[in-house]
């Protein structure tokens, strides 16, 4: 059996044809598809329902798969011990912290703290016992004024009511009695308020202390933080550099030092849109160096929403998709082009007809359908390809019969 070939192109799940004259962009990817041959013997063929898998096909860069990155775990100035390209082991010593100004910093608020412990404890010691023993001398004293004028008045009020005492020395009496009372009260409620003042000082200085502690607490988890360690074993790529003269860096927290990679494990970045990503999140991964062409079995290893203000606000949203895979000749693959292919077996089968029995006219797709009498050239839209079928998308049924 001999077929005449010809280049069918697959974009966004349909399949174009165009023949070799055509221009097209450039497209995802190019099949070679057999057209039926008029000189072969004809055949009546069904159309079938076939399972088709979806796929996307995108051309990828091979970089390293799930680095880790290694990160300053405190802000300030650092000297990396490491030089890129270099294999540790866990615990190598990778960056030292500069930490003579931490250390200071340390030293000061330990003596702060020694310095406000000794004020609380002033303040809840000998302050308070020698205050308190004060105000409660003040208030004997003018308890002991008031019960004085209180028997005082006792005795002129017995003496008035005999008659033997004028009025104005008894409202006197009486005058005094109630300022005495009052001064008493005064000293009580007083008293009452410079404790409870007291009390909320002594809060405030413990709160200070907590915090002053707390700071010292920080000072020494980054002094403790001050040597940046291998967490695994690998090898150290994108090392940071610097152009200062001591060849030390001025990094923040969290800014990246390096990239702790295993040299086996490779992978790729790619970027996929919301309608894409229904397919990509459950599809089974491929990836097929451009050296070789052998497809290496994959998996998705990280999901990354990439922040675009336009999109969101037309609703879109733009995911980059980290691919893994391990192959043993890993660095010889570093930085190749590869094809990275996204596959998702099809959930219903459909419409289908043998490559064989398309025919080309026109940069249009056709089939010969047979319906018992005079065969007829329909003009039909194909999807993908599996297994020397193709999908169709429109102008057959189940049930008809074409000549391949």
């Amino acid at each position: 059996m001999r077929f005449n070939e010809v280049s069918l192109r697959l974009s966004a799940g349909a399949l174009v044809l165009a023949l070799p004259a055509t221009a097209f962009a450039d497209p995802p990817k190019t099949y070679q598809i057999a057209v039926a041959d008029p000189t072969r013997e004809v055949r009546r063929v069904p159309v079938e329902m076939r399972p088709f898998p979806e796929e996307i096909v995108r051309s990828c860069k091979i970089g390293y798969g799930r680095p880790q990155a290694v990160v300053a775990p405190v802000s300030g100035r650092l000297t990396l011990n490491v030089a890129n390209g270099r294999a540790v082991a866990p615990g190598d010593v990778i960056a030292r912290y500069d930490t003579e100004a931490l250390e200071r910093r340390a030293e000061e608020v330990r003596l702060d703290i020694d310095y406000m412990q000794a004020r609380l404890d002033y303040r809840t010691g000998p302050y308070q016992e020698n205050t308190r023993a004060i105000q409660n001398l003040n208030e004997a004293e003018k308890e002991a004024t008031r019960d004085y004028l209180a028997a005082q008045f006792a005795e002129m009020k017995r003496l008035y009511g005999q008659g033997r005492l004028a009025l104005g020395r008894f409202q006197e009496a009486q005058r005094n009695l109630d300022a005495a009372d009052a001064a008493l009260e005064r000293e009580r409620r007083q008293n009452v308020m410079a404790r409870q003042e007291s009390g909320l000082e002594v809060i405030r200085m413990t709160h200070d202390i907590r915090k002053r502690e707390n700071a010292l607490a920080e000072a020494n988890d980054k002094l403790d933080n001050a040597i940046v360690r291998a967490s695994a074993s690998g090898r150290l790529v994108d090392v940071e550099t610097s152009t200062a003269a001591d060849g030390k860096l001025t990094v923040d927290e969290g800014d990246r030092l390096a990239l702790l990679v295993d040299p086996g494990q490779l992978g790729a970045r790619l970027t996929f849109d919301d309608a894409e990503m229904r397919l990509v999140r459950n599809a089974a991964v491929t990836v097929a160096p451009e050296s070789d062409g052998k497809p290496r079995p994959a998996e998705i290893s990280a999901f990354r929403p990439l922040e675009n203000p336009v999109e969101r606000r037309r609703g879109e949203l733009t995911t980059e998709v980290e691919v893994a895979f391990r192959d043993p000749s890993g660095a010889d693959l570093l930085n190749q082009t590869a094809t990275c292919r996204f596959t998702k077996p099809s959930v219903r089968p459909e419409p289908a007809v043998p490559v064989s029995a398309v025919v080309i006219r026109d940069d249009q797709t056709f089939v010969r359908k047979d319906d018992g009498d005079e065969p007829e050239l329909i003009k039909v839209e194909l999807g993908n390809m599996s297994n020397d079928y193709v999908r169709v998308i429109s102008g057959l049924n189940p049930g008809d019969f074409v000549l391949d």
